[in-house]
C-alpha cells in the first residue's frame, strides 16, 4: 500500500510539472532555451542550420506542447513550401540573365559620400578575428530566428503564426522575381571583378549543408533584396502585437544582423533597405488586405451556446476546437506580454 501511495504521488508530481511546462509562458521559455542550445551546437559544429533540420528539432515542442498532429498540421506544409522556395530559387542562377554588379555599387557610394560601407568596414575593421566570428554567427541564424518566432507565436497565438507564415512565404516568392529578373551579386563576388577591391566574404565558421539543401544548389546572385534583413524585420513586426518586450529584442536583432551582413561582404546597404522595404510592404499587405478578406487569418469569438442548453461536466461542447483555440490565444498572448 505505501508502495502504491508513493507511485501515484510521483505520478501526480509529474503531472502538476507537465501541466506547469504546458502554461505559455514557461513551454515558451523552455522551448526557445533548447531550440537556441541545438542551433548553438550545430554551429559550433559547423553543421548549418537549415529549415529541413529545424523541423527535426522542433518535433521534441511537438510532443512536450501536447498538440503533436496540430504541429505537423501547421508545420510540415510551412517547412516543406519554405524548402520549395529554396529549390525554386536555384532555377535563377540557370536563367542566364547577366549578374548586376555596378549600379548597387554605385547607389551604396551615392549614400555614403563617395565611400562603399563594406569596403570601408572590412577595411577599418576586417582584421578583428572576434567580429567576424560574432557576425557569421549572427549570419548562419537566418533561418533559426524566423523559425523560433514562428514557434513562439504557434504556442502562443495560432492565428498570428498563420499571419506570419503567410506574410515569409509570400515575401520570399515575391524576392525570387526579383532574383530571377535582375540577379544582383553580392560584394565579395564584385570583388573578383576588381570592382570593390579588398571587399572579402568574411565568414569565419565553417558549415556544413544538410544532403538536402546542398541539392537544392541556392543562387548566390540573389543580393537584392536582402532576405537576412527582411526576415528579422518580418519576425518583429508579428511579434510586436503579442509580446511589446519580444518585439524589442527582435528589433535589436535587425540591428545586428543589418550590420553583420554588410561587414561580412554578404550584401550591400541597398540590398537591406530593399529586404526592409520589403518586409514593412508585405507586412502591411498581410495586416491591412489580407487579414480582412480571410477569415482563417483573424482572431473568431467563439460561438455562443444556445438558450438553455447547459453541457454536463462530461459532455463536450459543440464549439469547433478551432474556434476555441482562436479565442483563447488573445488572452495568452496578454498574459505572455506582461509577462
Amino acid at each position: 500500500m505505501v508502495g502504491l501511495s508513493e507511485g501515484t504521488s510521483r505520478m501526480s508530481r509529474t503531472r502538476a510539472s507537465l501541466g506547469y511546462l504546458r502554461r505559455p509562458g514557461p513551454l515558451v521559455v523552455v522551448s526557445l532555451l533548447y531550440l537556441l542550445l541545438v542551433s548553438g551546437v550545430m554551429i559550433w559544429r559547423g553543421i548549418s542550420v537549415s529549415p529541413d533540420y529545424l523541423l527535426l528539432i522542433l518535433v521534441p515542442v511537438a510532443l512536450l506542447s501536447g498538440r503533436f498532429l496540430r504541429f505537423l498540421r501547421d508545420w510540415v506544409p510551412f517547412i516543406a513550401l519554405f524548402l520549395g522556395y529554396e529549390a525554386v530559387r536555384g532555377i535563377a542562377r540557370k536563367s542566364r540573365i547577366p549578374v548586376h554588379y555596378g549600379y548597387v555599387i554605385r547607389i551604396d557610394k551615392a549614400l555614403f559620400g563617395g565611400t562603399d560601407p563594406s569596403q570601408w568596414l572590412q577595411a577599418h575593421l576586417g582584421s578583428l578575428r572576434w567580429l567576424a566570428i560574432a557576425c557569421t554567427v549572427v549570419y548562419f541564424c537566418h533561418f533559426v530566428i524566423p523559425i523560433a518566432v514562428g514557434m513562439v507565436l504557434w504556442l502562443v497565438d495560432r492565428v498570428q503564426f498563420l499571419r506570419f507564415t503567410v506574410a515569409l512565404l509570400g515575401m520570399s516568392f515575391a524576392a525570387f522575381v526579383v532574383f530571377l529578373l535582375v540577379p544582383v551579386a553580392p560584394p565579395w563576388m564584385a570583388d573578383r571583378h576588381h570592382l570593390l577591391p579588398g571587399v572579402h566574404s568574411l565568414i569565419a565558421l565553417p558549415s556544413a549543408v544538410s544532403p538536402y539543401y546542398n541539392w537544392l544548389d541556392p543562387d548566390a546572385a540573389a543580393a537584392f533584396p536582402s532576405l537576412h534583413a527582411a526576415y528579422p524585420l518580418l519576425a518583429a513586426l508579428a511579434l510586436w502585437p503579442v509580446s511589446r518586450r519580444a518585439a524589442a529584442l527582435a528589433f535589436t536583432w535587425c540591428g545586428a544582423v543589418w550590420f553583420s551582413v554588410v561587414y561580412l561582404g554578404q550584401h550591400y546597404v541597398t540590398d537591406v533597405l530593399g529586404g526592409i522595404a520589403f518586409a514593412l510592404g508585405t507586412w502591411l499587405i498581410m495586416t491591412q488586405i489580407l487579414v480582412p478578406m480571410v477569415p482563417a487569418l483573424r482572431h473568431q469569438p467563439a460561438a455562443p451556446a444556445p438558450a438553455g442548453f447547459e453541457p454536463g461536466p462530461s459532455e463536450p461542447s459543440s464549439t469547433d476546437l478551432d474556434t476555441a483555440e482562436q479565442a483563447g490565444t488573445q488572452e495568452r498572448a496578454t498574459s505572455l506580454g506582461s509577462s
